[in-house]
C-alpha cells in the first residue's frame, strides 16, 4: 500500500551525483545560469505538495473533492524518482497516449511505450530527477467530470550518456551528453478519465535551452550557432531554384 512514509523517503534519498555546480557550465545566458542545489529542490518539491493540498482543500470548499489528486501526484512523483513502475495500473489507462518533444509529433502508446520514452532519459542522465515549481500547478475541471492538469517543473541531472528519440532504441536518432550539469524547465499537461486515472498526456520543453545548457548547441551570440542557423536557407533556396527551373 502507498503511504504518506514512501513519498518521505523518497524525498530524503539523495539523488545527484556530487559535486554540484553553482552554475550551469554550458552555453545557456553566458554560461552564468545559477544551479539550485538537492536541498533546494527537495524544499522546492516539498512546498509544491503543500501547495496543491491547499488547492484541493480550496475547492473542497465549493463543494468540488479532487483529494484524489494529491495521492496520484505523490504516486506518480514517486514512481519516477524509485525508478518504480510497479503502480503504472493505479497511475494511467493501459491505452495511455502521449507526446514528447522527442516523438517528433507521433503519440506513444500504452505502459510500455511510456516507460520506454521516460527511461530514455534516465539512460542518458543516470541522477536524472524532477522537481515541480510552487505555485504553478494549474486544475481545469470540466462540465463532463473530466480533470486536467498543467505543471511546470524542472529537470537536473548529470548528462552522462546518450539521449535517444523517437523510437528510443538503437536506430534512433540521439544526442551524446557532455558529462555536465543541466536543469531545464519542462510543462507537461495531464487529462484523467472519471476513475482519476492518466489517459492522455503531453510534455513540453524548450530543447534549445536543454541542449544549451549540456553544452551540446554553442551559445546564442556564437559565430557556431549563427552558422547553424544559416543553414535553414538551404531547403529553401532549393525550393525557389525547383519552382524556377522548367
Amino acid at each position: 500500500m502507498f503511504d504518506e512514509a514512501l513519498f518521505q523517503a523518497a524525498l530524503a534519498k539523495p539523488r545527484l551525483r556530487q559535486p554540484v555546480p553553482q552554475f550551469q557550465a554550458g552555453n545557456r545566458a553566458g554560461g552564468r545560469v545559477p544551479v539550485l542545489d538537492e536541498a533546494e529542490l527537495n524544499a522546492m518539491t516539498q512546498q509544491w505538495f503543500e501547495d496543491l493540498e491547499k488547492k484541493v482543500a480550496h475547492y473542497r470548499g465549493f463543494g468540488i473533492d479532487i483529494a484524489w489528486v494529491v495521492e496520484w501526484s505523490k504516486k506518480y512523483w514517486w514512481s519516477w524518482l524509485m525508478r518504480d513502475m510497479s503502480r503504472n495500473d493505479e497511475l494511467y489507462t493501459k491505452d495511455l497516449r502521449y507526446k514528447d518533444v522527442t516523438t517528433f509529433g507521433r503519440v506513444i502508446v500504452g505502459h510500455e511505450e511510456f516507460v520506454k520514452y521516460n527511461f530514455a532519459f534516465f539512460d542518458a542522465i543516470p541522477d536524472w530527477r524532477y522537481d515541480p515549481l510552487p505555485g504553478q500547478i494549474y486544475i481545469d475541471l470540466d462540465p463532463s467530470g473530466e480533470v486536467r492538469v498543467i505543471v511546470r517543473y524542472i529537470g537536473s541531472g548529470h548528462f552522462d550518456g546518450t539521449l535517444r528519440f523517437y523510437p528510443y532504441d538503437d536506430t534512433a536518432p540521439s544526442l551524446r551528453g557532455t558529462g555536465s550539469f543541466l536543469q531545464c524547465t519542462a510543462v507537461d499537461r495531464y487529462h484523467f478519465n472519471s476513475d482519476g486515472l492518466m489517459y492522455e498526456g503531453e510534455t513540453l520543453f524548450d530543447i534549445l535551452d536543454g541542449t544549451q545548457s549540456a553544452g551540446i548547441l554553442p551559445a546564442g551570440d556564437s559565430w557556431q550557432l549563427r552558422a547553424l542557423m544559416r543553414a535553414s536557407y538551404v531547403p529553401g533556396i532549393i525550393q525557389d531554384l525547383r519552382r524556377r527551373l522548367p
